[in-house]
């Protein structure tokens, strides 16, 4: 037995620490492992998944330079269908810079593994990408996937219209995120470069696939694409629809009669600024009160504004709380000049929650909402439209009761509520390339969408 000073040395402090270090210990052995094996090792033992299926086994090769894929525990398309419940057989290639990884190929659930394809430079990607398609996924017996899927219109398409050739595979591309605007050129330096590529692989590909309407309208204009559609959607807002509210703002602040309500984070680039400028004249009616629901480093800030704009009293800072959905259906209006990804799920659920809108434009937004129909949408840096347009809300019960009924009714027609339902039909439009014609692309005489 090792010796130690107890002079010197709490024995209490000595067990604790032989205590912490079994518990770590205890806990790094009940991990569980990834099972690492070649793909040629793994695709000759026994099928362990078996997909129950009306349909023949599908196997597909998606390429992508999403890393979130790279999760061992899961992997998903769209933050909702594991990939593993799609099809019989999925082989996933991510395209990325960096250090090489240690292990380049996993196999990380029954049917599912993963290659990661690293190489220094952006432009290397697709070489990279394509050897190591050659080196797993190509046997004596032919190539192993029956259809290869492009995540993104740039490297990947590249791979995978490689791959296409060679292997006469048909394929399908992806269109998640809007290449032409300038966001997308200002969130990578590479993507300068990028955004001409699209202008020569979308046309090499028969069947497409767009995350929205606008993009589908804009492909639509400037190619002849034999299968272009828009990607299923999912979220369960009929629970929301069907969800009672828990609060009533009327009850819980009595001087106050209406209710705009803002929700968002508090931080020194919110849009809460801009809104309280533009929400300042309709909050000079004693009666109406703007609820803000949010944390952040900025609020002291907020609140010195609306203390400068003679609005304090009518301004309420909340927590932002977990039950935003009952403040949701309990408010008259909603205001949301932020544009990004959460806001972007708070107008759904105000549009499920029935509350009338007047929100910053976006194309997601534009995709699902018609302006003066079903919300109202203004330039982010507009204050003066978002006046106007609370205005006329605050003034016109009508046209409250139009944006409800419209907003309710286009969730219910553009988002599949059923899981099972939505399952089925993402898989089928992804598989809808099999039936392609193989009819040429036609790509109309316009210059390539950029900024």
């Amino acid at each position: 037995m090792a010796r130690r000073d107890l002079f010197h040395r709490d024995a209490s402090d000595h067990a604790a620490s032989e205590l912490q270090y079994t518990i770590r210990n205890e806990k790094r052995l009940a991990q569980p492992v990834v099972k690492r094996v070649s793909a040629e090792e793994a695709m000759h033992e026994n099928r362990v998944f078996e997909m129950t299926s009306n349909r023949d086994t599908t196997r597909v090769l998606f390429i992508s330079q999403n890393t979130e894929l790279l999760n061992p525990i899961k992997q998903s398309l769209d933050g909702y269908i594991n990939i593993s419940d799609l099809f019989a057989e999925v082989h996933i290639l991510i395209l990325r810079q960096g250090i090489p990884a240690k292990n380049p190929v996993l196999r990380v659930a029954p049917n599912v593994w993963l290659y990661t394809a690293t190489a220094r430079y952006w432009w290397q990607s697709p070489a990279r990408g394509f050897a190591l398609i050659c080196e797993q996924l190509e046997f004596a017996d032919g190539f192993r996937p029956d259809l290869i899927i492009a995540r993104d219109p740039f490297e990947s398409a590249l791979v995978a219209i490689k791959a296409q050739k060679k292997y006469d595979r048909p394929n399908q591309l992806h269109i998640i995120d809007d290449y032409s605007t300038a966001e997308f050129i200002k969130k990578e330096r590479r993507n300068f470069w990028r955004v001409f590529i699209p202008f020569f692989t979308i046309q090499k590909f028969l069947s497409v696939r767009t995350a929205s309407h606008a993009m589908f309208n804009r492909l639509q204009k400037k190619f002849t694409i034999p299968d272009l559609d828009v990607l299923p959607r999912y979220q369960d807002y009929t629970a929301i629809m069907q969800q009672p509210a828990t609060l009533d703002l009327k009850e819980k602040y009595k001087s106050f009669s209406f209710f705009i309500l803002y929700v968002g984070q508090l931080g020194y680039e919110s849009s809460l600024y801009r809104m309280l400028d533009a929400a300042r004249f309709a909050l000079h009616n004693v009666r109406v009160g703007l609820i803000v629901l949010g944390e952040g480093k900025a609020r002291k800030e907020f609140e010195r504004r609306a203390k400068i704009l003679g609005i304090e009293k009518q301004v309420v800072f909340e927590t932002r709380t977990v039950d935003v959905v009952s403040y949701l259906k309990s408010a008259n209006i909603l205001l949301v000049g932020d544009t990004d990804t959460e806001s972007e799920e708070i107008v759904l659920q105000g549009a499920a929650s029935g509350i009338p809108m007047v929100m910053a434009r976006t194309d997601r937004r534009e995709d699902v909402f018609a302006h003066g129909e079903s919300a109202f949408l203004c330039e982010a840096s507009d204050i003066q439209a978002f006046t106007d347009r609370i205005s006329d809300l605050l003034n016109d019960e009508p046209q409250r009761q139009k944006f409800i009924k419209n907003g309710q009714e286009i969730i219910r027609r553009q988002f599949h509520g059923d899981a099972r339902e939505y399952q089925e039909a993402y898989r089928t439009s992804i598989e809808q390339a099999f039936f392609v014609e193989s009819d040429e692309v036609v790509v109309r005489g316009e210059e390539p969408l950029r900024t």
